[in-house]
Parts: C-alpha cells; structure tokens; sequence
C-alpha cells in the first residue's frame, strides 16, 4: 500500500518547514497527487523523494528557477 502524506507531514520527513513546501507548490516545483475534501492536499512517495531533491539542491546554492530547469531537464 502506498504511503500517503500531508503538507505537514512531508515537510517534517524533509526537515522543511510548512511554509517552504507551500511556496514549492506554489511554484510548481512539486504537486499533490490528490485532495481529501475541499482542501487537504496529499502526497506519495514520489513527492517526498523529488521534495528531498529540491532540498539538497538548495543546500547545495540553487536557487528556485535554477532548480525549477534542472528538475525539469530531468523529466
């Protein structure tokens, strides 16, 4: 069974705050796969492996359009 996540819980399995996977979503950089209701959104795995990935690159000095080209040269 596939292991699903809320915003909130993503950003603790990143070591990210709520606020930061927020502006990801806004800028596309990751999406949810789905919403419970009106507005609770949910993630898999995937989304917490590609947030993983935004979070090393900003460690690593990317900044967000940088990292927007590389995840995108990607797919």
């Amino acid at each position: 069974m596939k292991k699903l996540y809320s915003i909130k819980d993503l950003a603790v399995e990143a070591g990210v705050s709520y606020h930061t996977v927020y502006l990801y979503l806004r800028r596309k950089l990751i999406s949810e796969i789905g919403l419970i209701g009106e507005d609770q959104r949910v993630f898999d795995e995937e989304s917490l492996d590609r947030l993983k990935q935004i979070v090393a690159l900003r460690e690593a000095g990317k900044g967000i359009n940088e990292i927007a080209n590389i995840l995108a040269e990607k797919e």
